[in-house]
């Protein structure tokens, strides 16, 4: 593809003029010679490798990895990267970390995330073919956020062509698991394939005002109002799911285009994207939880489950430049897209109820990201060269849930029925006994729910760099000022019919149940049910003044020091509130309140002792602060995992001391070995804990009294030229690789009998009240931290033709079994461990150059070769059961696209 060939280009010319003039390169009057002093002798072989010039522990994805590995997004490229795995596929974990120790930067501008449980930014909402490198720095520096943990990583868009193009992209795919197999699906809106609803989700427009400021049920709207709203939502086309029997392949299209315009003393640069994917994906698996009794588990509800999920993403881009000599100015426009259209059933056991049971569940999500960045990079004739860059943007972002259906039937079949069907009854998914399941007659039968997220992110900054001449060497001294503000808004409301179902509808299908004949004050009425506990809604605001200031030297040609210091301000408000709504502008009272200022240090010392060889020595200081939703005492229900999450006002930030050390060894183009250690210790960190209320899957959050992590991490990377073993053509001309990497990762958790949590208890008042009690009692001493996985490993062997233009690749990765959802401690549950696939993918492209000059692209795909599952368990002494699993299938694509 020529945009990636120039991106690719231009990264390599960058990293050139980066290199340290007396680490690479020395003078031989340095070495006592009387050569001429204007000429230059080489002393290491240079090689264009970021990670090795930068200053910092880094890893590097640029336009010839995506090439290889034909990752379509974001999130799948990172989980090939040394110390990375991806949670839910699309949250980055870095050095075992979770997705909240990380911060992900676009152009050096934060993002705003439309998770409702997370504030990290899902990667998987970016695809491949907007960017040109993405940059994972573990060991921090001043001049990013002090927010960092395990990482951060810096995603760098696309640049801007040298030359006219465009470029158009169609891709196909099919799952051995999901494609032209059986699955669900419901009517849903006309609109739905282009992932965007026709409103028929949205709560009537003629109620909003309703809906907006007051609650909905019978104490607060007169009989024949409440009866209007309900029979308004929608019916049959949300409630029914249905069987389909072809669900179809995977298609996707994209098109690029750029050109660059030169004028009298400068020029402009444009370069445009759009892009559009229709996937399917069908689990089926089990779906159960457990519970304990002594040393024994066992299951209090056993699902056979069957999810079909259809998922259309969308995204644009607009790059404008203007380059003037020494200055150059971007504005950018970036807006991605993703909805998921998901229909869900579960069918099996339910202890407490003593019944086959079924749940059925439809629901849509709509997540989308627009980001807006003016910058400009100049030069001045002030030293050496001073560099000044500057950065001013904006993103918004939000997740829309509309009109979520649930509904729940109990088994009214014969005893000879139910025997005959024995454990297959997850055959029962569609017909010929869904006329023997009865819609639970009650309350809890039935659930509607809308829920939303929006976040918005303004950030703007200046980063100044003067490189002067020092005692002999060079230094760059660099100092800059960010302001960022980050506000969110969420809410999530239920509602539900009420009233006991007649005999003579017990057997019907559920949208005749709730038909608009049957609506009405004497046999059901539309009750909102959330907010007995916990508010619905909350406000959250974040705002973080900066400065920093440090210097980068070259203390000898052997000698390499960065150090620097940042200061941080921030503020940190949260307040919840119901409905009817309080003014969400006006805070009041906040119920979530930090404010602190920090000063974080960071060094990093590089000491090149042999040629292409060098030691890296790093330490620094950096904070984690809560998300917003764990901060506000409002309950929220993640459908995937089946968990509700309240949140805790009484949570700190988290400061984290990180030590480094990494040996790297360069000895050709693309070929090295590296081997780092790393060891962070972490005060108050926030971790989740199971609440004790009788509710085995029902979350919270303290923060523990101290964790620590310690790991290392190994890379090896080597190209193979055998043109000299074998005889042929192909030898001649095929460039073999081998890439792997490794890491193991060991994490405890401290809970003494001194330690002690603060928690959240709801009270009669308007604010919960604080609870302290023994750390132990929330969490065992000792345990790992959530989601970190012990080991992680990759491996990359393949072969590259430059003359015939292929390249194919064999990848494997391996991500550890890691805790899912914590152990609760006051009753001995043990954690919920899952065991992620080990994927096995094999990619093969070509490039064809036509007559005319221009290029004919191919790239094929098998991926999970092994056809490896997904599998979560609960262990206790000599007892084992699995809480969820499913089956992932094998995938093939095809993706042809032709430059012109």
């Amino acid at each position: 593809m020529k945009a990636n060939r120039i991106a690719l280009s231009a990264a390599l010319l960058a990293t050139t003029s980066m290199v340290p003039v007396s680490a690479a390169w020395a003078q031989d009057a340095a070495q006592g010679s009387s050569q001429p002093d204007d000429v230059i002798t080489v002393r290491y072989q240079y090689v264009p490798d970021e990670k090795r010039v930068t200053s910092e522990v880094s890893s590097v994805v640029d336009a010839a990895d995506i090439q290889i590995t034909g990752d379509s997004d974001i999130a799948s490229a990172l989980g090939r990267v040394t110390g990375l795995s991806i949670s839910d596929g699309r949250f980055v974990v870095v050095r075992g970390l979770n997705e909240r120790y990380s911060n992900t930067l676009i152009n050096g501008s934060p993002l705003a995330s439309p998770e409702p449980f997370r504030r990290a930014v899902p990667l998987d909402l970016f695809p491949t073919s907007l960017i040109s490198n993405i940059t994972v720095q573990k060991t921090y520096s001043p001049q990013f956020p002090g927010e960092f943990g395990g990482g951060v990583v810096e995603i760098e868009t696309s640049a801007l062509p040298q030359e006219g193009f465009i470029e158009i992209g169609v891709s196909a795919a099919a799952n051995t698991q999901t494609t032209a197999e059986h699955g669900l699906t419901y009517d849903g809106g006309d609109q739905d394939w282009l992932g965007f609803g026709d409103g028929i989700r949205e709560f009537p427009e003629q109620y909003k005002d309703i809906f907006n400021g007051s609650e909905i049920g019978p104490s607060e709207q007169d009989p024949t109002t409440l009866a209007e709203i309900g029979r308004s939502l929608e019916n049959s086309s949300l409630w029914l799911l249905q069987r389909d029997d072809l669900i179809p392949a995977d298609l996707g299209g994209e098109i690029t285009m750029g050109d660059r315009y030169d004028f009298d003393g400068f020029s402009v640069g444009v370069l445009a994207s759009a892009g559009y994917d229709n996937s399917w994906e069908t689990r089926i698996g089990r779906r159960a939880k457990a519970r304990v009794t002594g040393d024994t588990l066992s299951l209090s509800q056993d699902y056979e489950r069957t999810a079909t999920t259809n998922t259309i993403e969308s995204n644009g881009m607009l790059n404008v430049g203007v380059e003037a000599g020494n200055h150059s100015v971007q504005a950018l426009a970036l807006v991605l897209r993703s909805t998921e259209k998901e229909a869900n059933r579960l069918l099996g056991i339910d202890a407490d109820l003593d019944a086959l049971s079924r749940r059925d569940r439809t629901a849509w999500y709509e997540r989308q990201v627009y980001t807006y960045q003016l910058s400009g990079d100049h030069t001045f004739e002030i030293g050496q060269g001073l560099d000044v860059d500057w950065r001013w943007s904006t993103a918004d972002a939000s997740r829309n849930a509309p009109n979520q259906r649930n509904a729940d039937y109990e088994w009214n079949g014969t005893t000879a029925q139910l025997e005959a069907v024995g454990d297959n009854y997850g055959l029962l998914d569609f017909a010929p006994f869904n006329e023997e399941f009865l819609l639970r007659n009650s309350g809890d039968g039935n659930t509607i729910s809308f829920s939303r997220v929006d976040e918005t992110t303004d950030e703007y900054g200046v980063d100044f760099a003067l490189p002067v001449m020092m005692l002999g060497n060079e230094w760059t001294w660099s100092a800059g000022y960010g302001h960022l503000e980050r506000e969110r808004t969420a809410f999530n409301r239920e509602f539900r019919f009420t009233g006991t179902i007649p005999q003579d509808l017990r057997g019907s299908r559920i949208d005749y149940i709730f038909a608009d004949q049957n609506i009405l004050d004497t046999r059901f009425r539309l009750q909102e049910t959330g907010g007995i506990l916990t508010p619905e809604a909350y406000r959250g605001e974040l705002e973080v003044e900066s400065f920093y200031a440090g210097t980068d030297a070259q203390l000898t040609d052997f000698l390499r020091a960065a150090v620097g210091v940042r200061f941080e301000d921030g503020e940190q408000t949260l307040d919840t509130f119901g409905f009817p709504a309080e003014d969400p502008t006006d805070v009041g009272d906040n119920e979530g309140f930090i404010s602190e200022d920090y000063v974080l240090p960071a060094a990093t010392l590089t000491w090149t002792f042999a040629e292409n060889m060098q030691l890296r020595f790093g330490y620094s200081e950096t904070i984690v602060r809560p998300q917003f939703r764990e901060l506000g005492f409002t309950e929220f229900f993640d459908p995937d995992i089946d968990e509700r999450f309240r949140g805790n006002p009484y949570l700190v930030n988290s400061e984290l001391q990180n030590f480094d050390a990494r040996f790297e060894w360069y000895f050709g183009r693309d070929q090295f070995f590296t081997v780092g250690m790393f060891h962070k210790k972490i005060e108050n960190p926030i971790v989740e804990y199971i609440l004790p209320d009788g509710e085995s899957l029902s979350t919270s959050f303290i923060n523990a009294p101290e964790a620590s992590l310690t790991g290392f991490e190994i890379e090896f990377e080597k190209r193979f030229d055998f043109s000299d073993r074998f005889d042929g053509e192909f030898w001649d001309n095929a460039e073999f690789f081998f890439k792997s990497n490794y890491t193991y990762i060991s994490s405890e958790m401290t809970a003494s009998d001194t330690d002690t949590v603060i928690t959240a208890q709801p009270s009669s008042g308007a604010e919960p009240q604080p609870s302290v009690g023994p750390a132990r009692g929330f969490i065992a001493d000792g345990d790992p931290l959530q989601g970190q996985s012990e080991h992680l490993a990759n491996i990359q062997v393949g072969w590259e033709d430059a003359n015939a233009q292929t390249r194919t690749a064999l990848l494997l990765n391996y991500t550890g079994e890691r805790s899912r959802a914590l152990a609760n401690v006051s009753v001995g549950l043990p954690a919920v461990i899952e065991e992620p696939p080990i994927l096995l993918d094999l990619v093969h492209s070509r490039a064809f150059d036509l007559a005319d000059g221009n290029t004919f692209d191919v790239r094929f795909a098998v991926r999970n070769l092994l056809g490896e599952d997904y599998v979560a368990t609960q262990s206790a002494g000599s007892s084992s059961v699995v809480v969820d699993s499913y089956e992932l299938g094998s995938t093939f694509s095809i993706s042809v696209s032709r430059t012109f």
